[in-house]
């Protein structure tokens, strides 16, 4: 073999130690972004006291959140404990809520208002006579009410008015709550209670699971939005309601998210991820994810937005069922 044939075979060698050596690195990089991988469940429009009635004075939802074993934060309306006469069962309901160990406490205003619909000062009253009750609970239970998470996740129609709220809220020592993952939980149930309603049961079923399934698809999709956003995988939060939908599927989805190999963690260790300190670049009363709210440029915003996962079938039967009712 000549110099130049040896110089060739050495070159040729060390270029295919170099591959080697970055697709491994490839790999140790995808599973540690696997690895980290964590999620908190967060449940707003707390308690559900229709359901409860329904199901005679007995939370389902609650019961399975017993046997899973993994924190949740609550964002409790006081307003629906007037929602039918029962008030004082609705009360209990909520202490039951609101005392369990693994419960997380928040605040998501006395009547769900939107904030950039009603304006400051309504909204702010509607904010403490949202705590009346729940901090009286929360604090004999040993526990903090620090958290707010505002209704439809509208913050306010203009930077102006958000820093206006923003100052209200840290006044009154609320943390703010973000999300970076939501399935439309609220469409899907309205579909999935009008199957059961009517003795159909396999068509419940499948909305059940399409849910679950558009839900993991979107926890896919947001990963990779953050990890362009980020530079890294985040701490994820995931909204859903306390809803006969998630009495049944909100089990199976947690299942599939551990079998994704996610950590289910509190709200408080998700928030201290670095990433929820990031600047907000949007200042309308929309009231999509936070991933979105980080990306600065608002062309790439809505690009990224276009590219979301949704299912059409669902959101046409939601519309249909909506007109039917008028």
């Amino acid at each position: 073999m000549d110099d130049r044939a040896a110089g060739a075979g050495t070159h040729s060698g060390q270029a295919m130690k170099k591959y080697i050596f970055a697709a491994f690195a490839c790999v140790c990089v995808l599973y540690a972004h696997a690895q980290e991988r964590s999620v908190s469940i967060t449940i707003d429009d707390v308690p559900n006291v229709h359901l409860y009635a329904a199901d005679g004075h007995s939370s389902r939802l609650l019961k399975k959140l017993d046997s899973l074993n993994l924190p949740v934060a609550i964002f409790i309306n006081e307003g629906h404990l007037k929602q039918n006469p029962a008030f004082e069962q609705n009360k209990k309901l909520l202490e039951s809520w609101v005392t369990k160990p693994y419960v997380t406490v928040g605040n998501h205003s006395y009547s769900h208002s939107n904030y950039g619909e009603i304006g400051f000062e309504a909204f702010s009253e509607d904010v403490l006579k949202g705590e009346e009750l729940t901090r009286k609970i929360a604090e004999k239970a040993g526990k903090k009410l620090d958290y707010f998470r505002f209704p439809f996740n509208g913050m306010g129609k203009d930077s102006a008015e958000q820093a206006q709220m923003r100052v209200f809220l840290r006044e009154h020592q609320y943390i703010s709550t973000p999300f970076t993952v939501e399935s439309e939980d609220w469409l899907f149930t309205q579909l999935y209670e009008k199957a059961l309603k009517e003795g159909k049961l396999e068509e419940a079923k499948a909305i059940g699971n399409r849910y679950v399934d558009l839900s993991l698809k979107l926890f896919d999709h947001f990963e990779g939005v953050a990890l362009k956003v980020a530079g890294k995988p985040i701490k994820q939060i995931y909204l859903c309601h306390d809803n006969r939908l998630n009495t049944d599927y909100l089990p199976v989805l947690v299942q599939k998210l551990k079998e994704k190999q996610y950590r289910l963690i509190s709200l408080g260790e998700a928030m201290a991820d670095p990433a929820y300190k990031l600047p907000v670049h949007y200042h309308g009363n929309w009231g999509f994810s936070w991933v979105y709210r980080w990306v600065k440029d608002a062309g790439e915003r809505r690009s990224l937005m276009q590219q979301e996962p949704s299912d059409k079938e669902a959101q046409q039967a939601y519309e249909a069922l909506t007109k039917s009712k008028k």
